[in-house]
């Protein structure tokens, strides 16, 4: 404690020799140092350099000083208007006030020069540190940038694998199993199974309130059949259940722009409609993760509570369609259309042709590696050939082509015929190439004028 104000002292000197050094900021003050050092040469110029040249030749020229400092701390053109400004006063003091002063054109010159050459220097030195703090500035965003981005993506990993932690399968593992109970149950299936609906829907976007209802002739039934966290209430009389109920579409409180977003009650709802459009139940949730209600989110919700109603429904809807379930097939692909308008979720369609005259290739192979969403179509073509038709909801062209490739790899390896005689028709995107996908869909005897009507609507 006994040093700080010897520290004080010296940090206060190091801060006046550097402004010494380097000059002031402030254009205003640098003027008026301008003035003062121009003021200062000239009294020296006037007391140090009276009478004539044999006086004064042996001497270093003093008032040069005023304007080098100048030209040193503020740059060329300082430099060279403090020496204008000296000489001027110098001629106006020996012409106007007939001072005995020593005044030469030499010794004006020599000034000038040295002037110039010290303020040329003062600015490429400038130039050159200001290029280096340019740098220094930017290497110290990227850096910071760096730095908060490691951040994040560290909280992002531990959140990730928190999450990873606390689920033992994945979201498509969940449907494939909540597929097969479903299998299990004749009737009440909803009832039995709410529980298992309701946590795999909520790992899709992280709910922490929520309940799930059976719905019957669009009616709510309650009480809740289960329910996430400790503070979930129906309140039937909400906007966005009510809105939802009637459109029969996931709604969150981005989506009612008309009411204030307080008195809504839910954040968060979601319908279980079947692929024939019978809604089977609802998902109402007051407490959801904000960040997880992105449009990809959203959408992948709207696909998972599609197929958890499929498989809730009393007449459960295959994922794998028998050649006369044509239109079963149909309800799915107007299913997907209705998802493309809603939610901006496209979906893509790969047809698999046997071609060899046998008509003894694998196809059926394919179904054994079916992924949780897909749906396969066992047909035949008008001239007799044995298809299987594959929908890939929520797949890009990449994505299917990778997924034919995967799937031609395996077929390949387990079948000595290989996939030479088998026709790969697509991939399709359904919604953009919906007049392709109707010829084949022709070909298979799957076509419906409803449905081409209903795609030219959403168009």
């Amino acid at each position: 404690m006994k040093n700080d104000p010897y520290r004080k002292n010296v940090s206060l000197s190091i801060k006046i020799l550097k402004r010494l050094i380097i000059g002031l900021k402030n254009e205003k003050m640098a003027w008026f140092e301008l003035f003062i050092v121009c003021t200062i040469s000239l009294f020296m110029w006037g007391n140090l350099y009276q009478g004539d040249i044999e006086q004064t030749q042996y001497y270093f020229f003093w008032p040069m000083l005023g304007p080098l400092v100048i030209a040193l701390r503020y740059g060329f053109a300082k430099g060279m208007m403090c020496f204008v400004l000296t000489i001027i006063c110098m001629k106006f003091a020996v012409l106007g006030l007939k001072l005995d002063v020593y005044f030469s054109v030499p010794v004006a010159v020599g000034t000038a020069l040295v002037t110039m050459v010290a303020g040329e220097f003062a600015d490429h030195w400038y130039t050159i540190n200001q290029r280096y703090e340019l740098n220094y500035r930017y290497m110290e965003q990227k850096l910071q940038s760096f730095t908060q981005n490691y951040h994040l993506l560290k909280i992002s990993h531990d959140q990730l694998e928190q999450r990873a932690a606390g689920k033992l399968m994945s979201l498509r593992t969940s449907v494939q199993i909540l597929q097969q109970a479903a299998l299990s149950e004749t009737s009440n299936r909803l009832e039995k199974l709410g529980h298992e609906c309701l946590h795999i829907l909520s790992d899709v976007v992280g709910m922490y309130e929520a309940g799930i209802y059976v719905v019957k002739n669009n009616q709510i039934v309650t009480p809740c059949i289960t329910s996430i966290g400790n503070g979930h209430t129906l309140k039937i009389n909400d906007p966005m259940l009510h809105e939802m109920m009637q459109d029969k579409k996931v709604l969150t409180s981005a989506n009612i722009m008309d009411i204030d977003e307080k008195t809504l009650h839910y954040k968060l709802t979601v319908p279980l409609v079947d692929s024939s459009g019978e809604l089977q139940g609802v998902v109402l949730a007051e407490k959801v993760k904000f960040v997880s209600l992105t449009d990809s989110n959203i959408a992948l919700m709207a696909l998972v509570a599609s197929y958890v109603a499929n498989f809730m429904c009393e007449k459960l809807h295959a994922p794998v369609l028998e050649p006369e379930q044509h239109l079963i097939f149909q309800k799915y692909l107007q299913q997907l259309l209705w998802n493309k308008k809603h939610y901006g979720a496209d979906s893509t369609l790969v047809v698999f042709i046997d071609k060899s005259a046998e008509q003894t290739l694998p196809v059926n192979q394919f179904i054994d590696y079916r992924r949780g969403a897909d749906i396969y179509w066992r047909c035949t073509t008008k001239q007799g050939q044995i298809s299987m038709a594959a929908l890939l909801p929520m797949t890009t062209v990449f994505e299917a082509k990778q997924f034919v490739d995967r799937l031609s790899n395996i077929v390949t390896d387990k079948n000595r015929h290989g996939l030479d005689q088998v026709d790969i028709l697509g991939p399709y995107i359904v919604f953009e190439q919906y007049k392709e996908v109707a010829n084949i869909l022709n070909n298979l005897g799957a076509f419906d004028e409803d449905l081409a009507d209903h795609s030219d609507s959403l168009i």
